[in-house]
């Protein structure tokens, strides 16, 4: 089997997880990078990156996801959206 195919292997299983098996999944992927590929780990704290990410996201029903995106739709046709420059602009004093 290629990288590739592996790659996409591997994506559809964390895409198929739940939340138990995607913490086991993270975890055993920190110690087989610790184990084999160190370099490849950035030296801030991924664990802590993570929960940092984590505290900003909540579940959504489907009518809840559906009236955002309505209201993003509808910032979009009246003009209130910012350009990709400006957001990688913004992005950059970060």
């Amino acid at each position: 089997m290629s990288a590739e195919q592996l790659k996409e292997r591997l994506h559809l299983r964390i895409e198929q997880a739940d939340e138990k098996l995607l913490g086991v999944l993270a975890d055993m992927a920190e110690r087989l990078f610790e184990a084999y590929q160190p370099q490849a780990l950035d030296q801030t704290d991924v664990s802590q990156q993570q929960a940092d990410y984590s505290r900003h996201l909540r579940p959504l029903s489907r009518e809840a996801m559906t009236e955002e995106i309505g209201k993003a739709m509808e910032d979009y046709e009246n003009g209130r959206f910012i350009t990709l420059d400006e957001s990688s602009k913004e992005a950059d004093s970060w």
